[in-house]
């Protein structure tokens, strides 16, 4: 039993330190953006949620006006940022990509899954998958391999469908319609002209960030069947992410008052 209650504290301490770091992150990447925008003219700073309507072409209905509850452009690197009017280019995909994808969170934020791997692994996983600093390296890798494999079928996908990788929030200010409305946003997202259609990069990172594992998990674990209950859970990881970014307004405020990037290291966040 108390095995048990010092096991949660540090999973529970370990959770709550990866948080306080991403948000100590997303802090110092909107300042930093914010400077880079202040030198451009070809980024358009209200989020105006309306994508450009080619010529010819009547206005979008489905395409709502901006959300009520915020007007802040999402800038966390965990997270998809906020759809604005300015449409992207491929290379606007590839600069995102790469952000979310090689930047110091997704270095540093695996440690934590595989900490919390170690202290509570699967039952039947073989040794050196779950004991010691070898177990620890496997889970790390393994979690790098998935995140990485999930954001790289996205971007592909996003560019070759011409999916827009930004998010849209919901004008209404009832909580559980925006929840149903972010949940929504993960099965049907927007086009660069800014219509409605399938989330075809969803479906294809949630996919690749299950399957990858068949090439590295130990036997019993390579299976299609754990495949496909990894790639289950990547795509609720996409739809959390989603209900997040919609009430970024109302936790973001919060996020700023810890002020950690004081006490972060320089290299939290790179110059460009």
């Amino acid at each position: 039993m108390t095995h048990r209650r010092i096991g949660s504290r540090r999973s529970s301490g370990i959770v709550l330190l990866a948080v306080a770091m991403s948000f100590a992150h997303s802090r110092c990447t909107i300042a930093q953006d914010l400077k880079e925008k202040a030198l451009s003219t070809n980024l358009v700073a209200d989020p105006l949620p309306d994508a450009p309507i080619p010529e010819g072409r009547t206005q979008d209905q489905s395409f709502p006006p901006a959300s009520p509850v915020g007007q802040r452009l999402n800038q966390y690197p965990v997270l998809p940022p906020r759809l604005t009017r300015s449409p992207l280019t491929a290379e606007d995909k590839f600069r995102i990509y790469v952000h979310g994808t090689f930047g110091p969170p997704a270095v540093i934020l695996p440690v934590f899954s595989a900490g919390l791997g170690i202290l509570n692994p699967p039952s039947k996983y073989p040794k050196e998958w779950k004991d010691g600093a070898d177990g620890f390296g496997r889970l790390y890798g393994a979690r790098v391999a998935t995140i990485t494999s999930r954001r790289t079928a996205a971007f592909i996908t996003q560019v070759a469908l011409h999916e827009d990788p930004r998010y849209l929030r919901s004008t209404s200010t009832n909580p559980l319609a925006r929840t149903a409305h972010a949940l929504a946003f993960t099965l049907v997202d927007k086009t660069d002209s800014g219509r409605n259609t399938i989330a075809v990069s969803n479906f294809a990172a949630a996919g690749a960030g299950g399957f990858v594992g068949m090439g590295f998990y130990p036997d019993g674990w390579n299976d299609a069947t754990h495949a496909g209950q990894r790639a289950a859970g990547e795509f609720a990881t996409i739809a959390i992410g989603h209900v997040i970014t919609e009430f970024e307004p109302e936790w973001g405020p919060w996020a700023k008052k810890i002020r950690l990037p004081k006490i972060l290291p320089a290299w939290w966040v790179p110059e460009r």
